[in-house]
C-alpha cells in the first residue's frame, strides 16, 4: 500500500485534470452476493476458467487495483474485505464515487459490448453521476444483423449505407471495429463473387434464432470498406481494435502496420483512424503510424490491456517519444464495472505525469510545454477529434 501511495505521489503534474475516456464499455449489474473468483473475471482477458477465477487474483495490475480500492473503501487490503465492502456500496452508489473521484469528464461508450439487454442504461447511470456520455457504433455486429435480414450483397450494402446515413443525428460520434478479433487487420478488397458466395454461407451458418458471427474474411472486409467510406464522408474517427485483447486474437494480424495500405488511400482521407490499446505490443509502430499519416491518432489505454507499471511506463515513453502529442488520447477501455475506468484514470495522470516529467528534465520540454501536453493527452485531444465542444 505504501508504495501505491509513494507512486501516485510522485507527480502532482497532471493531479486535477480530467479525463475523456475516448474508448470505454458500459456498466453491468454486479450481484450483491458477487464472490471473489467471480469479481476476479472482470480484471482479465483469459476466457479460460481457471486463469478467470483463480490466476487472475495473482496479476500485479489486479492487486493494485485492489489495493487501491482498499484505500477508497477504508477496509483491510483483503480480497474478501474489499469485494464485500464493494458489495455493500451498491453499484449505483460506486458508479458515482469511482467517476467523481476519477475526475471523469465524459465516456464514450462502445455500445456493441457487453451486449445492450445486459448494460445499465444511460439514465440509471446519469442519476448516479453527471459524467457525460456519448457513443460509439461497433460495426460487426450490425453487419451480422442486416446479413441475417438481407439475401443478397447488394441490399445489405443498401442497408448498411442507410443505416449509417448520418451518424451524428443519431448520436454516434464514431464508429468501432473489432477485425482484428475476427479475420485480422490485413484488410483487402474481394471480388464480388466471393463476397457474394461467404454471404449465402453465412446466412446458411445461421442457428434457429437468426444468430451469427461474422468470421468471413471477404464478407466482413466488403462490408468494413464501405462502412469505412461512409466513415470518410461524414469525417468520422473509427476506432480500430489493434493488439491485446481476448484469446480469440490472432496477435500476429493485429499489428496495426497490416492497416497501412489503407491510411493513405484518398477514397478514406476523411475520416481518421483510431488505433486503440496503444497497439500493445505494437505501441511503436502504431506510434510511427500517428507521426507519419495526417488521419491517425493513437489511442493510450490505461484499465486494459491488464498491466504492471513498469510496462504501462514503458508504452507511454514509447509514445510519447515517437508519436506527435497532439495525437495521443486517453481511454480505460473499461467494461463492466467501473473500477476499470476508476483506477485507470489515476495510473494515467502519474505514468503520464512521470514521463512528460521526464521530457521536462531532458529539455525537450519546457514546464509550461509539459502541462499542456498532459491536458491535450487527457482529454482535450479528444475533445477535438470527436467534436465534443
Amino acid at each position: 500500500m505504501a508504495l501505491l501511495t509513494e507512486a501516485r505521489a510522485s507527480t502532482t503534474l497532471l493531479d486535477d485534470v480530467p479525463v475523456v475516456d475516448n474508448h470505454c464499455h458500459g456498466f453491468v449489474s454486479v450481484p450483491d452476493d458477487i464472490t471473489p473468483p467471480r469479481w476476479r473475471a472482470f480484471f482479465t482477458e483469459s476466457r479460460e476458467e481457471r486463469t478467470r477465477s483463480t490466476h487472475a487474483a495473482t496479476m500485479v495490475s489486479y492487486r493494485r487495483v485492489m489495493h487501491r480500492l482498499a484505500g477508497l473503501l477504508r477496509c483491510e487490503p483483503s480480497e474478501d474485505e474489499v469485494v464485500a465492502a464493494r458489495a455493500r456500496l451498491g453499484e449505483r452508489k460506486a458508479i458515482g464515487m469511482l467517476l467523481h473521484d476519477a475526475n471523469a469528464a465524459a465516456l464514450l461508450v462502445d455500445r456493441g459490448y457487453p451486449p445492450p439487454a445486459e448494460v445499465l442504461p444511460d439514465d440509471e447511470v446519469r442519476q448516479a453521476t453527471d459524467v457525460r456520455i456519448e457513443s460509439l457504433l461497433r460495426l460487426e455486429p450490425l453487419f451480422e444483423e442486416l446479413i441475417r435480414d438481407h439475401a443478397s450483397v447488394a441490399d445489405v450494402v443498401d442497408a448498411l449505407r442507410a443505416r449509417l446515413y448520418d451518424l451524428r443525428a443519431q448520436g454516434f460520434v464514431g464508429l468501432k471495429s473489432v477485425a482484428a478479433y475476427r479475420t485480422g487487420l490485413d484488410v483487402s478488397e474481394w471480388p464480388p463473387e466471393e463476397v457474394a458466395r461467404h454471404l449465402a454461407e453465412a446466412r446458411s451458418q445461421q442457428d434457429g434464432t437468426g444468430g451469427y458471427r461474422l468470421a468471413s474474411k471477404p464478407l466482413l472486409e466488403h462490408l468494413l470498406l464501405e462502412a469505412l467510406s461512409e466513415a470518410s464522408r461524414q469525417e468520422l474517427p473509427v476506432q480500430f481494435h489493434v493488439g491485446y485483447g481476448d484469446t480469440d486474437v490472432d496477435l500476429l494480424r493485429g499489428n496495426p502496420l497490416w492497416l497501412r495500405p489503407w491510411l493513405g488511400d484518398e477514397r478514406l482521407r476523411g475520416m481518421t483512424f483510431v488505433l486503440l490499446h496503444e497497439c500493445y505490443p505494437y505501441t511503436r509502430e502504431g506510434a510511427y503510424l500517428a507521426s507519419v499519416y495526417d488521419n491517425v491518432y493513437l489511442d493510450l489505454s490505461y484499465g486494459i490491456p491488464f498491466l504492471g507499471w513498469a510496462e504501462m511506463l514503458d508504452f507511454t515513453r514509447a509514445a510519447v517519444a515517437v508519436a506527435p502529442l497532439s495525437k495521443l488520447l486517453y481511454s480505460s477501455d473499461g467494461v463492466g464495472v467501473p473500477e476499470l475506468h476508476w483506477a485507470s484514470a489515476h495510473d494515467a495522470r502519474t505514468v503520464l505525469g512521470e514521463v512528460l516529467e521526464e521530457c521536462r528534465a531532458r529539455g525537450e520540454l519546457t514546464p509550461e510545454e509539459a502541462r499542456r501536453a498532459g491536458e491535450d493527452i487527457l482529454c482535450e485531444n479528444a475533445r477535438r477529434l470527436y467534436g465534443l465542444g
